[in-house]
């Protein structure tokens, strides 16, 4: 009896000693990356993750591991790389003179006599429908003139929600401005008509008549970027296999593997005014697609030299497998397209060095593993990374670990360990029975 319990007590030990967790080694994933460099101890380290490294790791990188010399798991945190918001001054411009005439008009202005350089102009217009071709102009005294940039300010708000008044140019610490505004080239009657219907729009060259324009004001701003601006990492998918569905639109699907925040359309058509739907999927069967976005993207002519183009949608999502793209054609034939762009926000790998002793290697490719929860997060985080200075490491070829085993499942796991448990109780308890069975018997034959 006693052997059957210690029995029992034995297998209920090796059920919690298999459960614990045992040092990860670069055969428990799939593929390894070494980190390339010397490294000194103490010292902060960026590593970025490629595409080649998410592609290979779980959607939340749930099971990427950084082991040090000796196999010896070490700490880090992954922050995605964006550049902090600038402070952002911006000044009114005096107006000092206006010339024009039918064709044209010259404004000028001037910045406070105390000023930072500025690298945008915002123009402050309630006319609606317009298009005009814009060029501005810096100097020191508002004699000598230096042509910075020439832009074009539109308005299409009968058409569509589209409209531009801001102008940016490099940053210059001229104190005077200039503004000419003419109007856009027209298409000659020997050029071939530029036109554009979709939908009830109708974006033609010469569509919208001459006007003039009502400027109530212009400030300068010292940075053209507001708010947070972040790093992208992009891969090209140039082999592209568009099929159409039974309503004649174009259907893509790709293999990407990948997290998106921007999809770009390499498009050569010379105008275009499309809708297109964005859907998702882990697996790539066709009935396990989910919605994710629908946008419109477009192309066409603002004069005969000038093009508006917005060939890209945004759309923030995790890691997937498959993307299935539906562009809608109506009565248009399919877009030409070269290729298709996915851009997401740069990943990087921060970690303190433990010795400048052996490699660093970056693992990934285990499905069963959960997300660790390192110390170095809390200090080492978006908000703080600027406070810190740190190297750069690059990271060789991934290779594949041939001893790596799938491993089982944690729900699989989880299920045989109760059953084991199960077993184990049961001979327990009728172990237990045995033994009192037993010893009532004696008790009952002492009688």
């Amino acid at each position: 009896m006693k052997k059957i319990i210690v029995f029992s007590m034995l297998c209920a030990c090796c059920i919690l000693i298999a459960s614990a967790a045992a040092p990860l080694m670069p055969d428990d994933f799939r593929s390894c990356a070494d980190a390339r460099g010397p490294v000194k101890p103490d010292a902060l380290y960026q590593v970025h993750l490629t595409d080649e490294i998410i592609q290979g790791a779980a959607p939340g990188f749930e099971d990427v591991r950084l082991l040090g010399p000796s196999g010896k798991e070490t700490p880090f945190s992954i922050i995605e790389h964006i550049l902090p918001a600038e402070h952002v001054e911006v000044y009114p411009l005096e107006i000092t003179g206006f010339a024009g005439d039918s064709s044209s008009a010259i404004i000028s202005m001037k910045l406070p006599e105390k000023h930072k350089p500025i690298s945008a102009l915002d123009l402050e217009i309630t006319d609606t429908d317009f298009k005009k071709k814009a060029s501005i102009s810096g100097s020191g005294d508002g004699k000598a003139w230096k042509t910075l940039t020439e832009d074009t300010i539109y308005d299409f708000s009968s058409r569509v929600n589209l409209r531009k008044t801001r102008i940016e140019f490099k940053k210059s610490a001229y104190r005077y401005y200039r503004l000419k505004l003419t109007e856009l080239k027209a298409i000659t009657e020997t050029q071939p008509s530029l036109r554009l219907k979709y939908e009830g729009l109708d974006f033609s060259v010469n569509g919208l008549k001459k006007k003039e324009l009502h400027i109530h004001s212009v400030e300068g701003s010292t940075s053209a970027r507001k708010g947070n601006e972040p790093v992208y990492d992009s891969k090209v998918f140039a082999a592209l296999s568009p099929t159409l569905d039974k309503s004649g639109d174009t259907v893509l699907v790709l293999k990407a593997d990948l997290p998106i925040d921007k999809l770009f359309l390499d498009v050569t058509n010379p105008y275009y005014y499309r809708s297109m739907s964005v859907y998702y999927s882990d697996f790539g069967k066709e009935d396990s697609y989910q919605f994710l976005t629908q946008q419109s993207v477009y192309r066409f002519p603002l004069s005969a030299e000038q093009q508006e183009t917005r060939n890209y949608i945004e759309q923030r999502t995790t890691k997937h497998g498959y993307y299935k793209i539906v562009i809608v054609n109506k009565n248009n034939p399919p877009l030409d397209m070269k290729g298709i762009t996915l851009s997401w926000v740069r990943k990087d790998l921060y970690f303190i060095a433990l010795n400048n002793a052996g490699r660093y290697s970056l693992c990934f490719g285990n499905p069963e593993l959960t997300r660790p929860d390192y110390d170095i997060a809390h200090f080492i985080n978006q908000n703080t990374l600027l406070q810190h200075a740190y190297e750069k490491l690059d990271t060789a070829p991934a290779r594949e670990n041939t001893a790596f085993k799938q491993p089982v499942s944690r729900e699989k796991k989880a299920w045989l360990e109760k059953m084991v448990l199960r077993v184990v109780v049961v001979i327990l308890v009728i172990g237990m029975g045995f033994w009192l069975f037993t010893l009532m018997k004696k008790a009952g034959k002492g009688k």
